[in-house]
C-alpha cells in the first residue's frame, strides 16, 4: 500500500485536473487582497508594517532583467513622450525621479540617465492601488499565498490594527477560514456521534464492549477501499473521504445484524443480498465522466466488500452479545397519515422543483468577509475576474498579440516583458533620445559617461528566459490575460464551472433510473420479483420525498443533493432487506443503524460549508423516510 497524496481544491473534484479551466481557477486562489484604511497616509504606513513580508511577491528576479536592459523597455507614458519629441516634460520627470531621496534605481543613472526601467517597473507595478473617498485613504496591496497557512499571519495582523483597518478579501481568506471552522464543526460532531453510538450500545448490550470490533470492521473497509482506489488513482480527492463515510453506517448496520441474527438461517443470503446491490449501487457512478464519483464508486464498493468478509470471516463465531429490547410502539396508525404526507410532499415539491448549478451556491462566507469583498468592489471598481486565453507560436508571438490587443485594464505577461519587435522599436526610439537630448540633459553625468552610454551597444532580450513566464503561460503556447468584465471570447471560471456541474447534475439524473433498473433486477432474483418491488419501493419513494420536502420548503437543487440520493439508496436497501427476511431482532438492528446514521447526517446538516450540508440535509432526510417507510410498507416473515 502507498500512500497517495489528497487533493483537496474543489474544482479538480469535478474537472479534469489537467485542464485549462481547472487551471485558470486555481489562478484567482493564490492571491490575497488585503485593504488598509487609515484616515491619513502616515497612518497606512503604520498599517502596512503589521503585515507579514513573507508572502509578497518576490520581484528581484524580474528587475534585474529591466537593470541589465534598461533601453529595451518603455512604460507607454514614456514612449509617447519620446516619440512626440516632448522631451521638457520627460527631463522633469527624469529629474523627478533622480533627485527623489525616498526613490529607488532599478538602474543607476551612469547606465540609465532617465530612469526609463525604473519608470516601466512602477508604471507596470499593480501590486498597489491607492485611493482617497471622503478624506480616508484606501491603499489595496496583493499578494501571492504559498499555502493557506499564511494566511493566519494576516489575520493577526487585522487583529492588531489600531490607527486604521485592515480588511482581507479573495479566495485565500475564504478556504482558510472555511476550512478551519469546518474542520472544528465536524470534530465535534464526530465527538457528539461517537459518544451517542456508545451511550445507545450500552443501552441496548449493556457493555460498550461491541464497539471494539464494529470499529475494527470499519476501519479495514476504510483502508481495503483506499488501498484499492490508490492503485488506480494518482490523487484521491478530499469530497472521496467525505462520501466513503457511508462506510460507517453501513458497517455498523452489518456489525449489529451479525450479533443479533447472525446465528438464524438466512442471514448469509440477506447479507450478500444487500452486499451486493449496495455495491451495485455505487459502483454504476464508474460509467460517469466525473472523476470523483469513479473514486467514490470504487472506494465505498471495495470498503463495503472489506467490511462483509471481516464481519463473516473475523468475527467471532461465539459470542455473548444478545441485546436488550427497545420499548414496542405501534406506529400503525399513523400509517394512512404519513403515506398521506410522503405523497403530498412529493406531488408539492415536484412543482416547485428548482435547479441551482452556480458553484457560488456551494458557499455562503460569513458577514465580515462579505463587507470585505463589497469594500474591495466599490472603492476599487473590481469587477469579476475574467480571463481571456492567447494562443501563440511562442512567447514572443504570444506578447505581440496581446500588445495589439488593445486592452489596458487587465493583467498579462505583456504586462511585465515586451516583445522583440518593440523592444527594437524602444531601443531606436531610446538611441534618438540619447542624440537629440542627452548632451543638454545629462550634464551631472559628465562628457566620457555620456559618449559611453551613446556608443553603446544594445541587445534584445531572449523572452523566452523571462522569470514570469511560468506565471502566466499555460502551457508553452498558451498564455492568459486576467480582465475585469466581460470581454469578447473572454472566459469565467465560475460559469464555466457551473455549466459544468450542470451537466454532470443532469448525466447523475440520467444514471438514477438505471440504477434502480438494475437493483430491481438483481433483487429479483434473489426475493423474487414481487418482493424485490417491495424492498425498493422505501428508498425509491425515501429519495424523491428528501428532493420534494427541499424544493417545498424554497430549497434549490444542486449536483450534491442528487448524489446524496445514491448514498440513500445504498442505506435503505440494507433496511429493507433485513426487515423483509429477519427475525424480530433484525428491527432493533436496522433500529440502531438507521437512528444513529440519521442523527450524524442531522448534526451533518447544520455545518457553514453549504456543500456538506446541503449533501447532509439530504442524506438525514431520505434515510429516515425510508426508514420510517419501511415500517409501513414492509412486514417481515417474523
Amino acid at each position: 500500500m502507498q500512500a497517495k497524496p489528497v487533493e483537496t481544491e474543489l474544482n479538480k473534484a469535478f474537472i479534469d485536473p489537467g485542464s485549462v479551466l481547472v487551471k485558470l481557477a486555481g489562478l484567482s486562489s493564490r492571491y490575497l487582497n488585503v485593504i488598509l484604511v487609515s484616515d491619513s497616509e502616515e497612518g497606512l504606513e503604520e498599517l502596512k508594517e503589521l503585515l507579514p513580508q513573507t508572502a509578497e511577491i518576490d520581484v528581484k528576479e524580474v528587475t534585474d532583467v529591466y537593470r541589465d536592459y534598461p533601453e529595451n523597455f518603455l512604460s507607454e507614458h514614456s514612449r509617447k513622450l519620446i516619440e512626440n519629441r516632448d522631451y521638457k516634460s520627460l527631463e522633469e520627470e527624469s529629474l523627478a525621479r533622480v533627485y527623489n531621496p525616498l526613490g529607488i534605481y532599478i538602474a543607476p543613472p551612469n547606465s540609465d540617465p532617465y530612469l526609463l526601467a525604473t519608470d516601466y517597473a512602477l508604471k507596470n507595478s499593480k501590486n498597489e492601488d491607492l485611493k482617497k473617498i471622503d478624506g480616508q485613504f484606501y491603499l489595496l496591496m496583493r499578494y501571492k499565498i504559498k499555502s493557506l497557512d499564511d494566511v493566519s499571519k494576516f489575520l493577526e495582523a487585522q487583529k492588531s490594527a489600531e490607527n486604521g483597518k485592515v480588511y482581507l478579501a479573495g479566495v485565500p481568506v475564504h478556504s482558510y477560514i472555511t476550512s478551519q471552522k469546518s474542520a472544528f464543526e465536524i470534530n465535534i460532531i464526530c465527538i457528539v456521534s461517537t459518544l451517542a453510538l456508545i451511550f445507545l450500545c450500552r443501552y441496548y448490550f449493556k457493555s460498550i464492549k461491541i464497539i471494539i470490533p464494529i470499529g475494527l470492521s470499519i476501519l479495514y473497509g476504510f483502508l481495503l477501499g483506499y488501498s484499492v482506489s490508490a492503485m488506480f488513482f494518482d490523487k484521491l480527492h478530499i469530497l472521496t473521504f467525505v462520501f466513503s463515510t457511508s462506510l460507517i453506517g453501513i458497517s455498523l448496520d452489518y456489525s449489529l445484524h451479525y450479533y443479533l441474527t447472525g446465528r438464524e438461517e438466512g442471514f448469509k443470503k440477506n447479507l450478500t443480498a444487500s452486499m451486493l446491490t449496495t455495491v451495485l449501487a455505487f459502483m454504476t457512478l464508474i460509467f460517469s465522466n466525473m472523476e470523483i464519483l469513479k473514486q467514490i464508486a470504487i472506494f465505498t464498493s471495495f470498503g463495503l466488500l472489506g467490511v462483509y468478509l471481516f464481519v463473516l470471516i473475523v468475527f467471532p463465531k461465539e459470542y455473548a452479545f444478545t441485546g436488550g429490547r427497545f420499548p414496542k410502539i405501534s406506529l400503525d396508525k399513523y400509517k394512512p397519515l404519513f403515506l398521506a404526507m410522503v405523497i403530498f410532499v412529493i406531488i408539492l415539491g415536484g412543482f416547485r422543483l428548482k435547479f441551482n448549478d452556480d458553484i457560488k451556491n456551494l458557499y455562503r462566507p460569513p458577514k465580515d468577509l462579505i463587507a470585505s469583498e463589497k469594500l474591495y468592489k466599490d472603492v476599487f471598481s473590481h469587477k469579476d475576474t475574467e480571463f481571456i486565453i492567447i494562443k501563440g507560436k511562442n512567447i514572443d508571438d504570444i506578447l505581440e498579440q496581446e500588445e495589439k490587443s488593445g486592452i489596458s485594464d487587465g493583467v498579462s505577461l505583456s504586462d511585465f516583458i515586451q516583445s522583440k519587435s518593440k523592444q527594437k522599436e524602444n531601443q531606436e526610439l531610446v538611441k534618438r533620445l540619447y542624440n537629440e537630448n542627452l548632451d543638454k540633459y545629462g550634464g551631472f553625468l559628465g562628457k566620457e559617461n555620456i559618449k559611453k552610454i551613446k556608443e553603446k551597444k544594445l541587445k534584445l532580450y531572449d523572452v523566452e528566459k523571462f522569470p514570469l513566464n511560468k506565471e502566466f503561460m499555460l502551457d508553452k503556447n498558451t498564455s492568459y490575460m486576467i480582465v475585469n468584465g466581460h470581454y469578447k471570447n473572454s472566459i469565467s471560471p465560475s460559469d464555466e464551472m457551473s455549466r459544468h456541474l450542470r451537466d454532470l447534475r443532469k448525466e447523475c439524473i440520467l444514471l438514477a433510473p438505471c440504477v434502480y433498473g438494475v437493483l430491481l433486477i438483481l433483487l429479483s432474483v434473489f426475493f423474487g420479483f414481487k418482493n424485490a418491488v417491495r424492498i425498493i419501493i422505501s428508498p425509491f419513494l425515501g429519495v424523491i420525498f428528501s428532493i420534494g420536502l427541499i424544493s417545498l420548503s424554497g430549497g434549490e437543487i444542486n449536483l450534491f443533493n442528487i448524489l446524496a440520493l445514491f448514498l440513500i439508496t445504498g442505506f435503505s436497501l440494507d433496511y429493507s432487506i433485513f426487515r423483509l427476511n429477519s427475525s424480530a431482532k433484525s428491527k432493533d438492528a436496522v433500529f440502531m443503524s438507521a437512528l444513529s446514521t440519521a442523527f450524524s447526517f442531522l448534526l451533518l446538516s447544520f455545518t457553514g460549508f453549504k456543500l456538506i450540508s446541503s449533501l447532509a440535509l439530504t442524506l438525514f432526510l431520505g434515510i429516515t423516510v425510508s426508514y420510517l417507510l419501511s415500517l409501513f410498507m414492509i412486514k417481515s416473515k417474523s
